[in-house]
């Protein structure tokens, strides 16, 4: 069991779109898993039950653990389910169905916030209990307000927990108490773990979210935060391919089994669109038209955008929609486009798993599952694309984060350069 789990945590580790709160998450309730199948005798992975995993979270559930807390645990347990499912180490996912204690599958109340307000107001201003409620809203704030996605708001979740760990271990009872000392010591320990420049970048933007969060809802009078600066990062540039590599990578893939033909439109339809893997693999029916040749993504924020494809991705997926699909379904019902080889929805390390099988087999050694967005935004930009459509296409919030590819292309940049010049 134990080599199982560590396949599984060298696997993620070897993902690097996967935030490290994450990798750290999910590693740290696995092993705590793999102790309560231990106590209870069980010596392999196909011999855990569902009712062992219910029994599991009935054991958190009483240790108090919010819902929140719960549904983190159970995700991470599902991935790695799904993971041993790939290799066909068992057989079903216990976890995929799983029911969590206190969760009746009816859809939650969200109070307004007048009403969030009126139940707070009669909690006491200190203590652990109050400083959870604040995160719970501003949890809740992330999720339902700004339409942030799971993964985004686990990584919040985790690296906030992380610091109100810190908090208690130095006896403060609110959030109210947090000194620009609590912050300062609180990095330098994050250093010592041996966290790079950019994770602690991220734990100092949550912590700044968060605090400014409380600002605006007069839960503090001033946010030190505001007065630390982030570390200096260094400007990392994104791993692309040029032209010739991705046609080596896309002719790489034989169309001529139903599998064959799924990772020929995962690969075309993604270099085609530059769509995020989250988005790749969670797209469904209805959010293709391959009459117009567009495909409608919902990306961060729950934000719809329209994405063109070329000819050759529209006529792969018509092929893969057509022949391979109802194939790997095998009479199954699936809202996804992309499935898996027992009808399921892809997963993003099921992605990862297929383009790195296909790098292989190109030359081209090991790729990240962003590789061919960037190379797409990068390609785009070399041919003269102007970088506000791009910033469209890529669905970016802010054009700065789109700037980035300029960088890359510094050809084009010469050239431009050269053509205005006065003196060129």
């Amino acid at each position: 069991m134990d080599k199982c789990l560590q396949q599984f945590l060298q696997h993620i580790q070897q993902d690097p779109d996967l935030p490290s709160s994450h990798r750290e998450a999910w590693e740290r309730d696995l092993r705590h898993f793999f102790a309560f199948l231990q106590e209870k005798s069980r010596g392999a992975w196909p011999e855990v039950t569902s009712e062992d995993c219910q029994a599991y979270f009935e054991h958190l559930h009483h240790q108090n653990l919010s819902l929140r807390h719960l549904e983190q645990q159970r995700d991470a347990l599902r991935e790695f389910f799904s993971f041993l499912e790939e290799q066909g180490a068992v057989k079903h996912n216990p976890v995929a169905a799983l029911p969590l204690p206190g969760e009746d599958g009816t859809p939650s109340q969200v109070l307004s916030q007048t009403e969030l307000q009126a139940l707070l107001s009669g909690l006491r201003a200190t203590g652990p209990d109050y400083m959870d409620e604040l995160l719970e809203q501003f949890y809740h704030h992330l999720g339902a307000e700004r339409g942030l996605a799971p993964l985004t708001l686990e990584s919040y979740a985790h690296d906030l927990q992380d610091f109100r760990e810190f908090l208690r271990s130095r006896q403060r009872e609110s959030w109210e108490e947090a000194s620009l000392e609590d912050f300062q010591h609180y990095l330098t320990l994050l250093q010592s773990r041996g966290l790079s420049a950019r994770s602690r970048a991220r734990r100092l933007s949550a912590l700044r979210q968060f605090f400014r969060f409380l600002q605006r809802e007069e839960r503090l009078p001033a946010n030190p935060v505001e007065l630390l600066d982030s570390p200096r990062l260094p400007l990392k540039l994104p791993k692309v391919l040029n032209e010739q590599e991705v046609e080596a990578l896309l002719n790489a893939v034989d169309p001529s089994t139903p599998q064959g033909q799924r990772d020929a439109a995962l690969l075309e339809v993604l270099y085609a669109t530059g769509l995020r893997v989250s988005e790749l693999v969670g797209l469904t029916i209805k959010q293709v038209d391959l009459r117009r040749g567009v495909v409608r993504p919902l990306g961060k924020g729950h934000k719809e955008r329209l994405v063109p494809m070329v000819a050759q991705a529209v006529e792969k997926l018509r092929v893969y929609l057509q022949e391979g699909r109802p194939q790997l379904l095998k009479g199954k019902d699936s809202p996804f486009v992309f499935v898996n080889q027992r009808g399921g929805g892809l997963t993003r390390m099921g992605f990862w798993k297929i383009l790195q099988r296909y790098a292989r087999l190109a030359g081209l050694g090991h790729l990240s599952p962003h590789t061919l967005r960037h190379s797409f935004a990068t390609h785009l930009l070399g041919r003269g694309a102007n970088l506000r459509v791009l910033q469209l296409l890529l669905g970016h919030a802010d054009l700065a984060t789109t700037q980035i590819y300029t960088h890359l292309d510094a050809e084009r940049l010469k050239s431009a350069h050269k053509k205005a010049h006065p003196r060129s």
